[in-house]
């Protein structure tokens, strides 16, 4: 590791790579090196926001070097990571300085909480959770990981979001409930009862419209 801001690699090439880049800038402490992307070797020179793009096989980073952090919120992230993490590379946590988050919450490596998110307390987050926009977690709960939360999502207490999960924009989950492994809650969706594993579910209150689903 360099002395100073450890170098930070982000993990895909999308928007929400470029939105996790300006969380890294605002909250200081890193030096960001460049982007990663897992799908396609890049084109020579390929840049973005000014910083190289890697192809996941060709990092000039080795894993002493630079940390990682997701910057995809697909679940297509998880092999990824998988792969980054087989060879040693250690990963990130990333908080937006504007973002409110209980000293009694637990963040393990790799979560990304966006700009003012609200956790409460004995919240627990696992691995590469991200939390997006403005998005309200109530006490209690446990997000496990790869899970992802949309922007201007309400969890109340004491819910269990399973792995890979994603909960869409602007929905809404009652204390209490439950979201199964890589099940997805539509935008606006209202959660009142346990959504089974990789089951969609949308509308008021949510019900079910496909099964089958693997997160997004």
């Amino acid at each position: 590791m360099t002395s100073g801001a450890p170098r930070l690699l982000i993990l895909g090439c999308g928007t929400f790579a470029v939105q996790t880049l300006e969380i890294a800038e605002e909250a200081g402490g890193f030096a960001p090196a460049g982007f990663i992307n897992s799908f396609e070797a890049p084109a020579a020179g390929a840049a973005l926001e000014g910083l190289p793009v890697f192809g996941i096989d060709t990092l000039p980073f080795g894993p002493d070097d630079a940390l990682v952090v997701s910057g995809a919120v697909s679940n297509r992230r998880r092999e990824a990571i998988e792969i980054l993490m087989r060879r040693g590379y250690r990963f990130a946590t990333l908080v937006h300085p504007t973002a409110y988050v209980s000293r009694r919450a637990l963040l393990r490596p790799g979560v990304v909480i966006n700009s003012g998110v609200q956790i409460s307390i004995y919240v627990e987050l696992d691995e590469h959770v991200i939390v997006n926009r403005a998005a309200t977690i109530g006490h209690h709960t446990k997000i496990r990981a790869f899970a992802t939360i949309g922007p201007g999502v309400a969890v109340a207490g004491a819910v269990d979001i399973g792995e890979g999960a994603y909960v869409g924009i602007g929905s809404v989950v009652r204390e209490g409930s439950s979201i199964g492994a890589g099940a997805v809650v539509g935008a606006g969706a209202v959660v009142v009862a346990p959504v089974a594993a990789h089951t969609l579910v949308t509308g008021v209150p949510a019900k079910v419209a496909r099964t089958g689903v693997d997160g997004l």
